[in-house]
């Protein structure tokens, strides 16, 4: 492996043609495409909810699901460009946003999750001391964990925020008041078609349904790779942590670039709007090929597999540290 001088070289020489990229690209390019995806996904939602009045017990399923696909869309994809502020090019617009998509839509803090996210795990990728394995359980059962534990996501939010805030009695008030707004937002659209119970119930689908693939997601571009005990000169240590899950327009549709086929690019360069991350990406790869850097690509059930196959190995990693 090259040294750390000639990998500082490198992530200049990088940063300066990445730079170049991104100042060639229009305002469309950058945020206009994404608020285009947002609006089809909130089309979508509608059109979701339109397929559930039809109360039919397929229409049901199928609108629900719809529903929920469009709702973690929404979620994964907003939350996490608005809080690296790229969603949009004002900084207010993206944290007026944090609260839209995470505390109002999801019942999650966007406070608490830029400070796990943005300010423990961008920078310290994989130090099992610092970034543990994401949703950390390593007493349940593999498949319990990876494929059922998931639908307890949205109590797990509320509680994790809501730890993290306490203290903090405006910034706790604030995100109890917007969370509680959201869940009455969702609860109330479908008391119009159905009674309260059903309603209720079909709020907490609405966030669930697809939340085996969101914790993959957040898991996936990670687990299985090195574990350094400490911080690695940029480049390498991202390249070497990070992998990039192969496309898929339905992964991608629920997590945007970011979370999918472009995680690599995105870890190095986190502040880059999700779709120009496409268009570094070739040369981000180019350059780690040739120049003998590590660069990891693999279709999602392939890590799913290795990822319940080696959870044992995974886990021992975080309680040693």
């Amino acid at each position: 492996m090259n040294t750390i001088e000639q990998q500082q070289k490198d992530f200049t020489w990088l940063s300066q043609e990445v730079s170049k990229i991104i100042h060639n690209a229009t305002w469309y390019q950058a945020h206009g495409w994404e608020f285009l995806k947002l609006g089809l996904r909130i089309t979508l939602f509608c059109l979701g909810f339109f397929v559930v009045a039809q109360n039919y017990w397929l229409s049901t399923i199928i609108g629900l699901l719809i529903m929920s696909y469009a709702h973690g869309g929404i979620a994964i994809s907003g939350i996490h460009q608005a809080r690296h502020q790229s969603f949009c090019q004002s900084y207010w617009c993206n944290r007026i946003l944090g609260y839209l998509f995470s505390d109002f839509w999801v019942g999650q803090s966007n406070e608490w999750w830029h400070e796990t996210h943005d300010l423990i795990h961008h920078p310290n990728t994989n130090i099992p001391s610092i970034d543990p394995p994401s949703f950390y359980f390593p007493w349940i059962n593999r498949y319990v964990y990876f494929l059922f534990i998931p639908f307890l996501a949205v109590f797990w939010f509320y509680i994790k925020s809501a730890i993290y805030l306490w203290g903090r009695w405006q910034e706790f008030f604030l995100f109890l008041l917007t969370a509680t707004a959201g869940w009455a937002f969702h609860i109330g659209l479908f008391t119009s078609i159905v009674s309260l119970p059903l309603a209720i119930l079909y709020a907490y689908l609405l966030r669930s349904l697809f939340a085996p693939l969101f914790m993959h997601l957040a898991v996936f571009n990670h687990v299985g790779l090195d574990t350094p005990k400490k911080r690695l000169p940029w480049l390498y240590h991202q390249l070497l942590t990070t992998r990039n899950i192969k496309k898929s327009w339905f992964l991608t549709g629920l997590g945007g670039n970011a979370f999918v086929e472009c995680h690599t690019e995105h870890h190095l360069f986190p502040n880059i709007p999700n779709h120009l991350l496409n268009k570094i990406r070739p040369l981000i790869k180019k350059f780690a090929e040739e120049h003998n850097y590590p660069y990891f690509e693999e279709k999602y059930f392939a890590v799913l597999a290795a990822a319940i196959r080696d959870y044992d190995k995974v886990f021992s990693v975080a309680e040693r540290a």
